[in-house]
């Protein structure tokens, strides 16, 4: 491995140390124990990827020729399994939260799950522990964009799981922010493994929008209901 991929090791911990500082600037944030849980939950959910990982490298012995295999990694494998385990700390340990009452709550807890998450699986995807290395293109670009990338997906599945506290339609709510959650994921992951440079330029803006999109969604939901 190339020196300049340890580097992106460094990614995900510098936008953690940025979100913090924003915070405590921004909004004068005395406690960060939350935020300090959500990091270390995010990188521990790193486990349920490791074996969902290794139980379909068990049963296929890295035999993705096919359309059909690789649609499946992709999608169920890599992005549904690390989408719903950090959906597990998010509903479990940070909803029931009194001070977590609408989206804004839930795309800031998610966020810094996703961003301990990848802090993690930046370095076993970097050392080829999970995912698919010899099929990956471009490969150093994918390290330095796998932490912004789960920030959007953090952002998306914290919004929808938020709409849940804020509807109290929780199943919905929650099952759609997974489904959208993984669904980027796996359009992100798909595009390096298949080296489409359209479907990453696609990703790339079509992230930034949405990932715009539900922060200032969720900024004007808390202010409405504050007033």
């Amino acid at each position: 491995m190339s020196l300049i991929n340890y580097f992106s090791f460094a990614v995900s911990p510098l936008l953690i140390f940025a979100f913090v500082l924003y915070l405590k600037f921004k909004f004068s944030i005395k406690s960060f124990v939350n935020i300090r849980n959500a990091v270390l939950l995010g990188a521990i959910s790193i486990v349920l990827l490791i074996i969902a990982n290794y139980l379909i490298e068990l049963k296929w012995d890295g035999n993705y020729k096919n359309m059909r295999r690789m649609a499946f990694f992709v999608f169920v494998v890599v992005a549904f399994s690390s989408e719903f385990a950090k959906f597990i700390p998010l509903k479990f340990s940070f909803y029931k939260l009194k001070n977590f009452s609408g989206p804004l709550e839930g795309v800031i807890y998610s966020a810094f799950i996703s961003l301990g998450f990848s802090m993690v699986a930046t370095v076993l995807y970097a050392f080829g522990l999970v995912g698919s290395l010899d099929k990956f293109h471009n490969f150093t670009l994918f390290l330095y964009t796998l932490p912004l990338a789960n920030l959007v997906f953090g952002i998306a599945m914290g919004f929808f799981v938020g709409m849940a506290k804020l509807r109290k339609n929780t199943f919905i709510d929650c099952a759609t922010g997974i489904f959208v959650a993984t669904f980027f994921h796996g359009l992100f992951y798909f595009g390096f493994v298949t080296s489409d440079i359209r479907l990453l330029i696609f990703d790339a803006i079509g992230f930034t929008i949405i990932g715009i999109t539900f922060l200032v969604k969720s900024v004007s939901l808390k202010l409405e209901d504050k007033r």
